[in-house]
């Protein structure tokens, strides 16, 4: 095992420690902090029950961000493709990313219903504002003689858009959807726990009904494996992207 591996564990071990000691000199009440033995009691208790939620949970933030990602860089695109688009369309969009999401949430339930088509949206419309006003101020960003020199060599408006356009904006775009990621997954689970009879969020919110405290932090400890999940996905898609864009600017 190496050193920076063993170190991490002990600093693990200890945190995990400290925690039950807190809890178990009563340090801090049972209403407001869950020690480790009582997530785990909460875990071999209600398992399948978490799983499924977090199974759920997952599929909704996936589905979210790839919805978002998508509508976000074709609005950015678009809007960033003319200096009459981005200043028509970039007050608006950054005046309806200010407007609070959690107000929204109502229009998702009577539109979507109380199922996952809900939590979807509002998972798509958190994350969709970042990566769109990325995307175009990354096309705004940039030399336009590149677009120039495209058109003079014979490029046509889709190949302008896939080797010029797309490339040259890609590191905006990553750090938007990098933002989004995290708004997805606050948004998804937020509506879970708003208004849902499946997910994390609605395990948390019933959990804390019933003041059972560790059952609401093994929920969060799922929020944050979720998370996590979603940034290491997000790594590999950069890596991804990140060669290919290479490739695209040697070409």
């Amino acid at each position: 095992m190496s050193r920076p591996t063993l170190v991490r564990l002990i600093v693990i071990v200890a945190i995990l420690v400290v925690w039950e000691s807190v809890r178990e000199l009563n340090l801090i009440g049972p209403l407001l902090l869950a020690s480790p033995s009582e997530i785990g009691a909460a875990f071999a208790k209600s398992w399948p029950q978490f799983l499924t939620a977090f199974q759920i949970t997952l599929v909704e933030i996936v589905a979210a961000l790839a919805i978002a990602l998508v509508l976000g860089v074709s609005v950015g695109l678009i809007a960033g493709s003319t200096v009459f688009m981005s200043m028509v369309s970039g007050p608006l969009l950054v005046s309806l990313f200010a407007v609070p999401l959690v107000t929204w949430y109502p229009l998702f339930m009577v539109w979507f219903g109380i199922g996952g088509a809900s939590k979807i949206a509002y998972g798509v419309v958190s994350g969709f504002f970042p990566v769109a006003i990325n995307t175009m101020n990354g096309i705004r960003n940039f030399d336009p003689q590149y677009v120039m020199y495209g058109r003079a060599i014979g490029c046509s408006p889709l190949q302008i858009v896939a080797r010029i356009l797309f490339p040259l904006a890609l590191p905006s775009i990553i750090a938007g959807l990098r933002i989004g990621v995290a708004l997805v997954i606050i948004g998804v689970i937020v509506a879970e726990m708003l208004g849902s009879l499946r997910g994390i969020g609605y395990l948390i919110t019933s959990y804390r009904n019933l003041y059972e405290i560790g059952g609401v932090y093994l929920g969060i400890l799922l929020s944050v494996l979720c998370a996590l999940l979603a940034n290491l996905g997000l790594s590999a898609l950069e890596r991804h992207f990140t060669r290919w864009r290479e490739m695209q600017m040697t070409q």
